[in-house]
């Protein structure tokens, strides 16, 4: 039973998702805890940092999904990144409304990150294939 749902395609895409958010989750909170740990400007405005971590993420993310996930070779790749901006500017908006909460109800950082993470890669992935990467 696992091992055919693990073979199902849409599990098999959700997993090179995963691995690619990982990485992407990765290079966010890196810029993100490197801007609010180096430059004070940014430890009091954290929803900048924020923003700007999301940015660096969001490029790979494009790039390997639409490659690697995705498997996408529709030749319109500005419709594909503007939609795929799009549904992760919807994120992002998500992001930045449960880091801001739940930052504000704990001030934890890593919490905050944590909690929004989990929450918008689903998001992103339902949306993605949908609209973005849609066959």
């Amino acid at each position: 039973m696992i091992h055919r749902l693990a073979a199902h395609p849409t599990v098999k895409q959700f997993t090179r998702f995963a691995i690619i958010g990982f990485l992407n989750t990765a290079i966010d909170w890196t810029v993100f805890f490197a801007l609010t740990s180096w430059v004070a400007w940014f430890g009091i405005h954290i929803l900048v940092a924020n923003t700007i971590a999301f940015l660096f993420g969001f490029t790979s993310s494009f790039t390997f999904n639409r490659r690697w996930t995705f498997r996408s070779t529709d030749p319109k790749v500005t419709r594909q990144v503007t939609t795929f901006l799009l549904v992760n500017l919807v994120g992002l908006a998500m992001n930045l409304a449960i880091v801001g909460g739940v930052y504000h109800a704990s001030h934890s950082r890593l919490l905050s990150k944590a909690i929004a993470v989990v929450i918008v890669l689903f998001w992103n992935f339902l949306a993605g294939r949908t609209f973005a990467f849609k066959r």
